[in-house]
């Protein structure tokens, strides 16, 4: 879910548009998230930043608010959301509507549980305005990106009736199916947690992925 221009449907039903880790903005089914611009909630994604006036003494080189308002936009009564696409798979700020363009702002971090994500959020934000590479979001790693989108389409073969075998199949290829005794396969065990995982994530897991997973 997320943020947007609200629609009768979110206005109907605004805790259940909140649990799912959006705001009053819609976006469009239909549309891939590389099609349309995807705010979340700053509750759900921990890469959030919220932009505030800068109130120590403008230097030279501050950064303005102006720095950032050709991405995508959206705003409401209390706040502005910006998107930056070009960092890596996008990069959300939030930012008071009464800061002008040209006012230099900075970055609040709370004190909280959340706060190293948003520090790490930081350092590829300063590392853009610096001209520096930035790294990758790690939130996921590659081996997780794969794993998620194996279980995504495991998950929608099974919705339209393929069998576990058949969908090992596409999987893993034909050759290498034919040549497992499927009933005691590792692969049909595989299978089966695809499934599984993936039922979970499309019934509200895929919220973690907006979270580092952090070790105490």
């Amino acid at each position: 879910m997320t943020c947007g221009v609200q629609t009768a449907l979110a206005s109907r039903s605004p805790k259940r548009w909140r649990a799912a880790g959006g705001c009053d903005f819609a976006a469009r089914p239909r549309l891939t998230a590389g099609d349309q611009p995807i705010f979340w909630s700053e509750t759900a994604d921990t890469a959030i930043l919220r932009l505030a006036g800068n109130l120590a003494p403008a230097r030279e080189g501050a950064v303005t608010l102006r720095a950032f308002l050709a991405g995508e936009k959206r705003i409401t009564p209390d706040e502005l959301h910006l998107l930056l696409r070009e960092i890596g798979t996008g990069l959300h700020l939030v930012a008071d509507p009464a800061i002008r363009p040209d006012d230099p702002i900075s970055v609040a971090i709370a004190l909280d549980r959340d706060g190293l994500d948003r520090i790490a959020a930081l350092d590829r934000l300063l590392r853009h305005l610096a001209g520096y590479r930035v790294p990758p979001d790690q939130r996921m790693t590659a081996q997780q990106r794969r794993r998620l989108k194996a279980m995504l389409r495991a998950v929608d073969a099974r919705q339209h009736r393929a069998s576990q075998r058949e969908i090992a199949q596409v999987l893993f290829g034909v050759e290498r199916i034919a040549k497992e005794h499927w009933q005691s396969s590792p692969l049909r065990d595989t299978v089966r947690d695809l499934i599984r995982d993936g039922t979970a994530m499309i019934a509200g897991g895929y919220l973690k992925l907006l979270r580092f997973r952090r070790r105490l």
